[in-house]
């Protein structure tokens, strides 16, 4: 059996080794913490831009530049880098116009092309359809949830960036594709809150209290 001190002896190596760390420990924890401080930047571009104006119809090397920046801005590869400028191209573009507080009009020109470049905090990131379909769960009650993810559905696909083109020029944002033509005005700030997913389904929700599923065609 060890003594007091034979045990004591035994001790301090070992309290002087957890000092040690310890110490070690509140250093990684002062660098780790020096390291979030710094603010998040946006993915730098594998690609370089084209000078030209690219619209719908476009084809080329400076469309597939074009689509691979997008899916660098948070579609992670959905968008097939074709280098045809099609309706999965434009509705992309449009989000980001949209999301950035640009003119909306499907058309990279010098501005949309100088935002590409230099985000900042603009994305298309979004949620999947599942979690979208969770969100109007979450935000719907009990009793018309099951409805509002149909209309949903049939309005984007429970696609948080999807845009609608109207004979009229309207545009419908989102989720619940709020009309910039009356709805969008009446509920939300502009299509940057409407292709914000919780935000889109929150004002889905007074505009349901308030008028029914009356402003819905898909209803």
């Amino acid at each position: 059996m060890k003594t007091d001190d034979q045990r004591d002896v035994k001790r301090r190596p070992a309290n002087r080794m957890r000092s040690m760390l310890a110490g070690a420990a509140v250093g990684l924890v002062v660098i780790i913490g020096t390291v979030a401080a710094v603010p998040a930047q946006a993915e730098t571009s594998s690609v370089q831009l084209c000078e030209e104006t690219l619209r719908p119809g476009s084809s080329g090397a400076c469309v597939e530049s074009l689509q691979t920046r997008l899916n660098e801005l948070g579609l992670r590869n959905q968008l097939v880098v074709d280098g045809a400028f099609g309706p999965a191209t434009r509705n992309a573009v449009e989000a980001f116009q949209g999301r950035a507080g640009l003119d909306v009009d499907g058309v990279v020109g010098a501005a949309t092309r100088d935002k590409l470049n230099e985000p900042g905090d603009v994305n298309l990131e979004a949620p999947s359809s599942a979690e979208v379909e969770q969100l109007i769960r979450d935000v719907f009650p009990d009793n018309v949830e099951n409805k509002a993810i149909e209309v949903a559905k049939c309005e984007s696909t429970l696609n948080p960036l999807a845009i609608g083109r109207n004979t009229n020029g309207s545009r419908d944002y989102g989720v619940f594709q709020f009309n910039s033509g009356g709805t969008l005005q009446e509920y939300m700030s502009g299509p940057a809150e409407a292709l914000d997913a919780e935000a889109n389904i929150n004002a889905a929700l007074e505009l349901y209290n308030d008028r029914g599923w009356q402003p819905w065609v898909c209803a």
